[in-house]
């Protein structure tokens, strides 16, 4: 269970669920959504997720990367393609795949945003990829009580004739995927605070002027 005092202060976004789901949120737990997609295989999902952190460490893990193969489930390997803007990056992703079948190799266009003080947005689409036709998503992290409040959307429109049969390995791996996210960021704060500080210096460093 989470502490009391996270659940004192609500975010906008905390206030859109129902109390059931802020109640599985609140004991620890993610929460799924999933919205079906008129002509797609497979639904938008959205994973909400509580972590003992600030926003802005939060945000600055998921910003660095090129760590993702460290800790994300079938991650093999990130490394950055280019950068036209500080706070764009287009990153070469490799995942591993089930069924035997090859990596999926995609190039992803990465934007950090602070769309409103202590609210941090990460957007992401993919440019080219081996299987999918299109790839849009975003992750949202604002404060929430003594902590903050994880909200991680993607949709997916894959290209293969097998998707339907990956529907639920794909919701698997992306609240695996966020679970993830959430121990990296927690182990840091109690283990790695020198990382985490590269991180968000780099985060800052990297952000929109206008921020």
């Amino acid at each position: 269970m989470l502490p009391a005092s996270l659940l004192a202060a609500e975010s906008p976004v905390w206030n859109a669920l129902t109390p059931q789901q802020q109640e599985q949120l609140s004991a620890g737990k993610p929460l799924l959504l999933e919205e079906e997609i008129a002509d797609n295989a497979w639904p938008r999902f959205t994973v909400y997720h509580l972590v003992r952190s600030s926003p802005a460490q939060a945000a600055a893990v998921f910003w660095d990367c090129e760590l993702d193969s460290k800790y994300v489930p079938n991650c093999l390997s990130v490394h950055m393609v280019s950068s036209p803007e500080p706070w764009i990056h287009d990153r070469e992703y490799s995942l591993k795949m089930p069924m035997f079948l090859p990596d999926e190799v995609y190039v992803s266009r990465n934007e950090l945003k602070v769309p409103a003080p202590g609210i941090y947005e990460i957007s992401w689409n993919v440019l080219h990829a081996r299987y999918i036709k299109e790839s849009i998503g975003n992750i949202r992290i604002e404060s929430h009580g003594d902590g903050s409040l994880i909200r991680y959307t993607n949709l997916v429109r894959p290209g293969s004739s097998i998707a339907s049969l990956l529907r639920g390995q794909a919701s698997d791996q992306v609240v695996e995927s966020v679970k993830a996210l959430v121990r990296q960021i927690e182990m840091e704060i109690q283990s790695s605070p020198q990382l985490l500080d590269q991180q968000l210096q780099k985060m800052t460093a990297d952000l929109p002027i206008s921020h």
